[in-house]
């Protein structure tokens, strides 16, 4: 029998709505992987005054940041892993198969490329099924 957990992805503010004003670099909060067998991430970047233009990356770790929302040597893309986006500019609903390595936390890299609004705002879901 297989569950399907459903969580927000969160700032370290614990504020589901993630700014990522222009050219900026935001880290979510990092999440629990570690008894996952299947995960996807469901995802929508919006911008009233222009359009979004941003890059996701899931970043992995061995143990929790030194602090959350910050960067750190610790935490890093694993290798020969593609970019989940490299330039998201629509603003519709997607959703994506992830292929996390066996590290026990993640946590996603959000930047915002040259084109991008600065008013805008990504909302992320990420769905971990496992087996019962």
């Amino acid at each position: 029998m297989r569950k399907v957990q459903v969580q927000k992805v969160l700032l370290s503010t614990e504020s589901a709505s993630i700014a990522v004003a222009s050219t900026a670099v935001v880290y979510t909060k990092a999440m629990k992987l570690a008894f996952g067998d299947y995960f996807a991430l469901s995802y929508k970047a919006v911008s009233a005054a222009g359009s979004p233009d941003v890059k996701i990356e899931l970043e992995q770790s061995y143990e929790l940041p030194t602090t959350e929302g910050s960067s750190d040597a610790e935490w890093v893309e694993p290798e020969n892993m593609a970019d989940i986006e490299t330039n998201l500019t629509v603003e519709t609903q997607k959703h994506k198969s992830l292929s996390p390595i066996p590290l026990p936390y993640g946590r996603f890299k959000i930047t915002g490329n040259a084109g991008n609004a600065a008013d805008t705002i990504l909302t992320m879901f990420l769905s971990i099924q496992e087996e019962l």
